[in-house]
Order: structure tokens, then sequence, then C-alpha cells
């Protein structure tokens, strides 16, 4: 049976943003350029990045709050109204006005996507911000309401390595357990963490040496982690091939469950999430690997950006068990 996680409060920290999906059909080519002519027919506003992170522990029956910074303009109420509406908590969220809300915006024909718009900025917080970001968190901590912490990056500023540092000081004196889903900017900032879940592709980039996916090859930049970390897990989606895990004793490759991939997008985004879950629950990382592949192949075999299915990971669970 499913480990129940209705008593888990989590703390999601990162870059938040909207996912906008413009839909229509394309029946013809311009005779302007030899592009598309996309006959519009509908918008669609979903949480995304560490948005979406949020949203998969809500669909998991856990509660959520997000931490982030978002601009003064027409799309911060959109999110913030799209955050409420899923039950996310968003006490620690500053507003930048001189940052824009991110906004990844996806051209969608025919179940295919054929451009993506981005509006973001990239840059590290300003000071006077990362303190009221970092005030903010703070505040709820100490509120005894926090029983996880994710740190989701995307690299458009927020988790700063200030910010990174107060939170993982933070969540060690108060014995929350942190989860990471790094990305390139400050990757070895995460000092100390109980689950660090870079992608394959991260970690090649971060490496010296060839990484591939076998055991052998990711043991060895397992190690890195370790010694540069001092973590306490180490978990590394593999794509097709699935998860490597490694607890400090133990590494192994859990196969995919992808049976339809229609699209990738925010399946980090699950695994994370039900990862975090999972061992903040005390599930051993081989039982985290496999619901984790179970969630995320439920999630790639939709189109655009989804959170889980918790009755059919119910189901999916029962059945492998």
């Amino acid at each position: 049976m499913l480990l129940d996680f209705s008593t888990l409060r989590a703390l999601v920290v990162g870059d938040l943003m909207l996912d906008r999906y413009l839909s229509g059909s394309v029946e013809r080519i311009s005779p302007e350029a030899p592009v598309p002519v996309l006959r519009y027919r509908r918008q669609e506003d979903r949480l995304g990045g560490a948005g979406n992170v949020a949203l998969n522990l809500v669909a998991l029956g856990a509660g959520a709050t997000t931490a982030g910074v978002m601009g003064a303009d027409e799309n911060a109420g959109l999110l913030g109204r799209a955050l409420r509406e899923h039950g996310i908590g968003d006490a620690p969220l500053v507003t930048d006005a001189s940052r824009p809300t991110t906004v990844k915006t996806r051209v969608i024909a025919q179940d295919q996507q054929l451009l993506r718009i981005d509006r973001e900025s990239t840059e590290d917080l300003a000071p006077t911000v990362e303190e009221g970001l970092l005030g903010a968190i703070r505040e709820h901590i100490r509120s005894g309401q926090v029983d996880l912490i994710i740190l989701q990056d995307y690299n458009k500023g927020v988790l700063t390595a200030e910010v990174i540092r107060q939170v993982t000081s933070w969540a060690a004196t108060a014995k929350i357990p942190v989860a990471v889903d790094p990305k390139v900017r400050n990757f070895w900032s995460y000092n100390g963490v109980d689950l660090f879940k870079p992608n394959l592709r991260e970690i090649q980039q971060q490496c010296d040496f060839a990484v591939t996916p076998d055991v052998q090859s990711l043991d060895r930049a397992a190690a890195l982690i370790f010694a540069r970390l001092a973590c306490k897990r180490v978990m590394i989606t593999l794509s097709e091939y699935g998860i490597y895990t490694h607890d400090g004793t133990h590494s192994a490759i859990h196969p995919t469950r992808a049976r339809r991939i229609a699209d990738v997008s925010g399946a980090g985004d699950t695994v994370i999430g039900v990862a975090a879950c999972g061992l903040a629950a005390g599930m051993d990382l081989t039982r985290i690997a496999r619901l984790a592949n179970l969630a995320g192949a439920q999630v790639i075999a939709k189109p655009g950006v989804v959170a889980v299915d918790l009755e059919a990971l119910r189901q999916d669970w029962a059945a492998e068990a």
C-alpha cells in the first residue's frame, strides 16, 4: 500500500513560473515566410517551475507552501491566483518590481510544440530582495509548519549561494530534511543535504571525466558528489534509462516504466516531489526510485506540464507490489 503523505508540510524554495499554452491548429504555411500559420483557439496557464513541484506535492496529498520571487505585473496576479486555487501557500513570496514574473509560453498545434517564448530574468536577486526573501523563509520555518524543504533551481536567480547557505543551515538546525534539484549555477553549494538529485546531463557538465548511464560510471560521479557535498543520498535521473540511486553504501539503476512519451516537460518536478515525500516519510531509496519512476512515466504520457494522478499512482504501486 502507498504511504499516506497527508501529514507532510513541505516548503518549496526556488524559481516560480507560469507555463502558458497557446493552442490551435495548423493547416497551411505562411506566404510571408516558411513558417506554419497557427489558427489560435485558446490560452491556458499552468503552474510551472517550483510551482509545479508544489502542485505535485498537493496532488500526492501533502501540504505545500512556495517561497520565491515574482514581478509586479499582471502575470504575478495570475500566478498568485493559480497557487491559491490549488491550495498552495504563498506567504514567503516576495515581489521585485525590477523583474518580470517568469512565463514560458509554448505554441502548440496538434499536440506538438512549435515554439517556446521565455519572458524572464536570470540575474541573481538584488541584495535587498534576497534579504526580504530570506526573512520570509526564516519566519515560515520558525512557525514549526515545515516537515520538508525542497530547493528547486532553474537558474532564474532565486537560489543564490547565500539563499542556499542560509536555508540549508536553518533546516539542519531544525532537523528538517532537504531535497535538492540543482542546475548548473551553484551546483556545488548544497552542502550536507539529505537528497541531491541532478539529471544525467547536469552531472556530465560538472565532471572532468565522461559520465555514461551505467552503474560503474555513475558510481564514480556519485563519489565526487559525496566528496564535495557530504550529502546523504544521491539520485540521478537518466531519462529513458531510468533512475540511479546511491545511499552511501549501495547503488543501483532502476529502469523506467515509461511506455508512451508525449511530453517530458515537468517530469523532473514530479520526480523530486515524489522522492522528497518518500524521503520525509521514511522510505528507502529503492522504494523511492520505484515510486518516482511510476510517477514520472505517468506524467510524460500526457501533453504539457501536468501533476501526478494520486489514484492512478496508487493503482500502479499496488500492481508492482
